[in-house]
């Protein structure tokens, strides 16, 4: 399944090539995180996703990853997931430990 998410991003990367692409999937990445945990009924975790996803928005300008991208990655990153329930944890365990 990772290969799949990686022939997509391959496919679509001339869209991405304004910004750091590891960046945009992290930003994706927590939003479903945050959402997950939000309906999971833990508030904390979901708020640590938020404020990890706003760290990474913040270090550029608004507008600098475009609300568009981020909608897709979010779209293809929760298909990926949908298909394979393991597929987000090792998303986020990188975003967390390396993408800052």
């Amino acid at each position: 399944m990772i290969k799949y998410l990686i022939t997509i991003l391959f496919f679509f990367s001339t869209s991405l090539y304004a910004y750091d692409e590891d960046e945009i999937i992290c930003i994706a990445t927590y939003e479903l995180a945050k959402n997950f945990f939000l309906d999971m009924k833990d508030e904390k975790t979901s708020k640590e996703m938020d404020v990890r996803q706003q760290e990474l928005l913040s270090k550029y300008k608004e507008g600098h990853f475009p609300q568009e991208d981020i909608d897709f990655m979010v779209t293809e990153i929760h298909y990926a997931w949908s298909n394979n329930f393991d597929f987000l944890p090792p998303i986020l365990e990188n975003c967390v430990q390396n993408i800052k």
